[in-house]
């Protein structure tokens, strides 16, 4: 039996849509036992959202797999003394309610750390607990609205989305890498951190590096340079489609003007270095995008690659699981869900001690484990 890194860790989550389920799903890959608390009725919400089969969606088996469900009405009293008798063994609580529902319902940090001192409370809200929008709900449209990554996506200076749902995820990592911080923390000293994340910041400090690189530097004598998304402007046509490439370095950059056979651009003033092609961004990637339209695309991916040039071809999503690559790698697998009956799986992307981590156990329907978890409390 493979031995994960977080077996024996034991996580409570209370959630609807992406950030808390994605979060505690990566955990759970990774060995955690999660028990996903959900709401008489309908559950979460994300059961009902797009491509669906037995009774819930896609992406809710994206992002719950491995897990318990417990189904409890928690405004009623004998069934909230279901939760907060499973606090006592927990080690993590994680909700992203918005803020005071917790509270409300008996919930918040407070009253659960006086039933187990050591629960690693972690809170996630869309815009943080301070604040003119702290009570507002949230979804990624809305953060990506305001982070300003639908400006860095803007073309012809018309705004744009990124079409998915990036901030939910981002948070979600975001919540993961806090979260198991907060465990060696508690490994080291005892102490059970109360960990609050919004997906404002979580936003925000995704996109600071490139998306807020002239927004960073604050003196006069700042020189502006065009940030990195413009090299983003657009794919590179060839004679029978589109391919992506890019280049970071010189010698990558020699490779495309070797590729194009453009090799007096390697001593061009305007492209000999790399501030000098910062300066003169915009015509370098029109110059260089446009100088493959007379080959096809698998002519080009040859010409870069032998030049050592970062590049592949656009890949339509419904043939990604087909890609040599991804197969090679084994990143996608296939398993068998009693409820949606065969489905293809993403492994998860950290390989520890050179074997994927096993995965097999799809995501539970509705209430699926209430019966056995409340038969096992009686017992304790």
């Amino acid at each position: 039996m493979q031995d994960k890194p977080l077996e024996g860790i034991k996580i409570l989550e209370l959630s609807s849509i992406v950030t808390a389920s994605l979060a505690t799903m990566i955990l759970c890959d990774q060995g955690s036992e999660v028990i996903k608390v959900e709401p008489t009725g309908l559950g979460d919400s994300m059961r009902y959202l797009g491509t669906q089969k037995g009774g819930f969606s896609a992406i809710f088996a994206n992002c719950n797999r491995g897990k318990q469900s417990l189904n409890l009405n928690l405004k009623d009293k004998k069934e909230l003394k279901i939760l907060l008798k499973l606090v006592e063994e927990a080690d993590v609580f994680i909700s992203n309610f918005r803020l005071g529902v917790n509270e409300k319902l008996g919930l918040g940090r407070e009253a659960l750390i006086k039933i187990n001192p050591n629960l690693i409370y972690v809170s996630i809200t869309g815009f943080g607990e301070e604040g003119p929008l702290s009570s507002a709900p949230a979804y990624d449209h809305v953060i990506q609205g305001m982070s300003g990554a639908t400006s860095i996506q803007s073309s012809d200076d018309k705004p744009a989305y990124i079409k998915t749902l990036i901030f939910d995820k981002i948070t979600a990592y975001t919540a993961c890498q806090a979260l198991t911080a907060a465990l060696y923390k508690r490994e080291k000293t005892g102490k059970a951190s109360h960990i609050k994340l919004s997906m404002l910041d979580s936003a925000i400090f995704f996109l600071w590096p490139d998306g807020m690189m002239n927004e960073t530097l604050l003196d006069k004598d700042v020189k502006k340079l065009p940030p990195l998304s413009s090299t983003y402007s657009s794919l590179v046509p060839a004679k029978d489609g589109f391919f992506v490439m890019a280049a970071m370095t010189d010698a990558q950059w020699f490779g495309i003007f070797d590729a194009i056979k453009k090799p007096e651009y390697k001593t061009d003033p305007r492209f000999v270095n790399a501030s000098a092609r910062s300066e003169n961004m915009s015509e370098l990637v029109a110059k260089a995008l446009y100088s493959f339209m007379d080959l096809t695309v698998e002519e080009s991916i040859n010409a870069l690659r032998a030049n050592d040039v970062p590049c592949a071809e656009s890949t339509p999503r419904e043939e990604v699981i087909n890609h040599p690559q991804v197969k090679a790698s084994k990143t996608i697998f296939q398993m068998t869900s009693p409820h949606q009956g065969k489905l293809n799986a993403v492994s998860h992307p950290a390989i520890f001690d050179d074997e994927r981590l096993s995965i097999d156990k799809t995501a539970p329907s509705l209430g699926e484990d209430t019966k056995t978890i409340i038969e096992n409390l009686s017992k304790e």
